[in-house]
């Protein structure tokens, strides 16, 4: 008995050692751009933040910056709303396909660059809608032959289904990149994103620049699509920005439907 209580007193006790670990903070503090606009009429926003190397802290806006978007004729300035927010808003306007588009950013003494032209956008296809249950639907998107970004929102607040302790909304991305990556096929399966009927579903497909479509596959590569035995080397997210910033200033044509699922 006793020799049995020294061996697992040599285990258990030899596997606690102090570590201390050297965080480097050199990554903290870079410009980070999250910014798109499209052929909807709206303010399109452009999202300026800075890095940091604490996740759980999250991001510090990037406040008081100067933001213009042109195409090389005209210049549309951003407003940053609400003060220090780091959202920036440009007036009502839209982008049409055959100009490519400049970002401009001053933020404290640096300038930064990025350029984006939209592709054209193929039209939606019939929406296609599934019961799993009764009281349960989910949709199963159908892939095109164009590099495209499809999100679907759906909402069913005014449902019976809806009781007042629920969110009764629901996000869904769609993401057709027209490449063949071993890790997008291999990805963690999710669970499907189920609603009641009378559900109203709002579609968006969104046409992918060749910079964007390597932004995202970069992006997906070190999120959705990592955590199974074909994962990749993880690596540096592309981006369009100057300057050594991070992130992506995107220009897309954008198809829009509405659909009340039976």
């Amino acid at each position: 008995m006793k020799k049995v209580c020294y061996i697992l007193l040599i285990m258990f006790g030899s596997c606690e050692e102090r570590t201390d670990w050297s965080l480097d903070g050199t990554d903290s503090g870079i410009l980070v751009v999250d910014g798109s606009i499209s052929n909807e009429r709206t303010n399109h926003l452009v999202k300026l933040s800075l890095s940091n190397q604490f996740s759980n802290e999250g991001l510090q806006p990037a406040t008081g910056a100067t933001v213009i978007i042109t195409d090389g004729q005209d210049n549309v300035p951003l407003t940053e709303i609400p003060a220090g927010s780091g959202f920036y808003y440009t007036p009502i306007f839209q982008a049409v396909i055959d100009k490519q588009y400049i970002l401009y950013i001053a933020y404290q003494g640096a300038e930064y660059f990025a350029a984006d032209q939209a592709e054209p956008v193929e039209p939606l296809t019939p929406i296609k809608i599934f019961p799993v249950t009764d009281t349960t639907r989910v949709i199963v998107p159908q892939g095109t032959s164009q590099r495209s970004l499809t999100k679907y929102i759906m909402s069913w607040s005014h449902t019976p289904y809806c009781q007042p302790a629920d969110t009764c909304f629901a996000k869904y991305n769609f993401y057709d990149l027209q490449t063949v990556d071993v890790n997008e096929l291999f990805k963690p399966n999710k669970d499907p994103v189920l609603f009641p009927p009378t559900t109203i579903i709002v579609r968006k497909k969104y046409s992918l620049s060749q910079l964007y479509r390597e932004y995202l596959r970069s992006v997906l590569s070190e999120t959705e699509w990592r955590g199974s035995s074909f994962d990749v080397q993880p690596g540096n997210i592309e981006s369009n920005v100057s300057n050594g910033a991070l992130g992506f200033f995107s220009v897309s044509m954008v198809d829009s439907d509405t659909t009340i699922s039976f």
